[in-house]
């Protein structure tokens, strides 16, 4: 009785060896990873909005910046909105600015 007492231990501590190592060896992404620091946010959206210009010939102008750190793939989805914007509407509406980079999620921390 005592051997099999014994055995359930080593096998209950082989186990929770195993589920440590698991977790260890998994990928667990860092929060901070999955956002941009507010230069490097505030830089994608200016060289989109500068690129945009370029193409369209208009010389329109970021009023604001986003504070804190932007998650990465609403700027990203921001990017390529203004890159998706046809030159007529960009030029002639009052505020072409799209949707998502006015849903940018960010963090003040």
């Amino acid at each position: 009785m005592k051997s099999k007492s014994v055995n359930f231990r080593t096998s209950y501590k082989s186990l929770i060896l195993l589920i440590i190592v698991l977790f260890g060896l998994s990928d667990c992404s860092d929060v901070d990873d999955d956002f941009y620091s507010f230069g490097e946010a505030a830089t994608k959206i200016m060289v989109a909005y500068a690129a945009k210009d370029a193409e369209c010939g208009s010389s329109r102008q970021i009023t604001s910046f986003v504070p804190g750190k932007q998650r990465k793939k609403d700027v990203d989805n921001c990017v390529a909105s203004v890159a998706f914007e046809k030159c007529s509407f960009w030029t002639q509406a009052g505020d072409p600015v799209p949707f998502a980079c006015k849903a940018i999620e960010y963090r003040l921390k």
